[in-house]
């Protein structure tokens, strides 16, 4: 191209005129996927298409080009595209797709910095994604995707104009901009309106416009993309300072959450985003944070029996270390299996992995309700050896108790030192027996309105204390676990 656009319009119709290429890795994950199209689950589709941004958008674009009529509803998330549109007609229309990689590879530079903004996004997603949790949205994906494409703009230039994106750059660095003046300096127009006719022309949802648009900053759902984007972006400069800093506290405010939780949380969803730095190969935001306090973990799955079988000496000596990715990412494939693709025994699987690493819970029992309702029985077990009691843990519902009450609704408790003398009465001599006199929770779980079980929990030992932010997470994975168990309902 001899002479760049100059207007908004020439800019949009001359990138809408190009093809949007995606991750080198996208295409190997696609070409190992496509042997199995007829029977892969549109989820496990979903996870490799959400790591890369202009795959996401190249997607959302291809399926709400093709919706028929106005009144049509708009297509909002991956997994619904690829449900709407059917896993074997998706490898039919992406049979060819130009890597990211192929198409700068005689532009290391260039190539570096797509891949730069390509992890950048990430992180402002996962922070999104998490800000939505805290909220409990319900369309947690929206703010995700919304996080991920927000800076689309920046993505395109870099890829098919890289001269005019290290204009930017140059005087972003130079002159102590902000990216949105620089933006703005160089190429005669907002970047806002620059995106909002880009997404208009790629046929983006307008809810996720909305959400990307720094106008619509007072609203909720806007406000948590736009705060994950800055801390995004100004974590790559380094975690500390007064605009960080101050990113951070209207995250706590919007969190309605202490600072030292909110850094903490900010922190660990910072690494969660960090572990897909193979991606992009390029350093992540969270390799500027100081070492953060817990256990090494591997990103390896333990084997079944490894799940199963947990080292009994270990768990009498050690206090297990919370690992907030861990839950997150139990969190994430709960939600991912809700398409009815796990048995009861995967769910729990997840579930149980989830509070034990997640959570730092020692012992976990998830307890059925009995076909007559008169009993909770011990189903899956996690913590305990082979002739432990807790194996056969059982609870019977006859006679008021503090079982058979939370059974009435879907509810928890923690049982603690300042309740205690109130509710342990209320606990079952036998039960009291075999869980000892310590804290624990305890939550009963509903599918369709109506009881189908109970999951307990503690940290086995006194000195390994329980507090209330275990409890919450506690509780969110419980009521996760039951919308699980709904959508496994449904498959029978």
């Amino acid at each position: 191209m001899s002479a760049l656009p100059s207007t908004i319009h020439e800019w949009v119709t001359f990138l809408d005129s190009q093809e949007v290429p995606v991750l080198r890795r996208t295409i190997q994950e696609f070409d190992h996927m496509r042997r199995h199209a007829e029977s892969l689950p549109a989820s496990r589709l979903a996870v490799v298409i959400l790591r890369d941004p202009l795959m996401t958008l190249k997607l959302l674009r291809a399926a709400n080009g093709a919706r028929r009529g106005r009144l049509s509803s708009e297509i909002t998330s991956v997994e619904h595209a690829i449900m709407m549109m059917g896993t074997v007609p998706f490898f039919k229309l992406f049979s060819s797709l130009v890597a990211v990689e192929d198409l700068l590879a005689n532009d290391d530079q260039a190539l570096t910095s797509v891949l730069q903004v390509y992890s950048r996004s990430l992180h402002a997603a996962f922070q999104a994604r998490q800000w939505a949790l805290q909220h409990q949205d319900i369309r947690v994906e929206e703010v995700y995707i919304s996080a991920l494409l927000h800076d689309m703009t920046n993505m395109m230039l870099w890829v098919y104009v890289p001269r005019r994106a290290q204009e930017i750059r140059a005087v972003v660095r130079s002159e102590h901009l902000y990216y949105g003046l620089a933006h703005e300096k160089v190429m005669g127009f907002s970047v806002t309106d620059f995106r909002a006719s880009l997404a208009a022309s790629f046929r983006f949802p307008e809810m996720l416009t909305e959400l990307v648009d720094c106008r619509n900053a007072g609203m909720p759902r806007a406000q948590g993309v736009l705060l994950a984007v800055a801390l995004a972006h100004l974590s790559e400069r380094g975690w500390y300072g007064a605009p960080i800093e101050a990113c951070l506290e209207g995250m706590s405010e919007t969190l309605n959450l202490p600072m030292d939780e909110t850094v903490e949380l900010v922190h660990q969803t910072a690494v969660a985003a960090a572990r897909h730095w193979a991606l992009y190969g390029v350093t992540p935001a969270a390799a500027w944070l100081p070492m953060l306090p817990g256990e090494w973990v591997s990103d390896e799955i333990p084997s079944t029996a490894d799940e199963r079988a947990p080292s009994v000496e270990l768990d009498e000596a050690v206090c297990l270390m919370p690992d907030r990715a861990r839950l997150q990412r139990t969190l994430d494939e709960i939600a991912a299996h809700l398409d009815g693709s796990l048995d009861l025994s995967g769910m729990m699987s997840l579930l149980m992995k989830g509070m034990h690493e997640g959570i730092a819970l020692n012992r976990i029992v998830f307890m059925l309700l009995t076909r007559d309702h008169l009993h909770l029985k011990a189903r899956y077990v996690h913590g305990a050896p082979p002739d432990s009691p807790f194996q056969k843990l059982e609870i019977g519902l006859r006679e008021t108790n503090l079982f058979s009450r939370l059974m009435e609704k879907m509810q928890g408790v923690w049982l603690n030192s300042g309740n205690a003398k109130t509710l342990l009465p209320m606990v079952p001599d036998a039960v009291r027996m075999n869980i000892g006199e310590g804290e624990f929770f305890a939550m009963s779980l509903f599918v369709h309105g109506k009881p189908v079980g109970l999951i307990y929990a503690d940290r086995k030992h006194g000195h390994c204390q329980l507090d209330e932010h275990a409890y919450a997470e506690f509780k969110k994975l419980c009521v996760h676990a039951a919308e699980g168990l709904a959508h496994l309902s449904h498959k029978k």
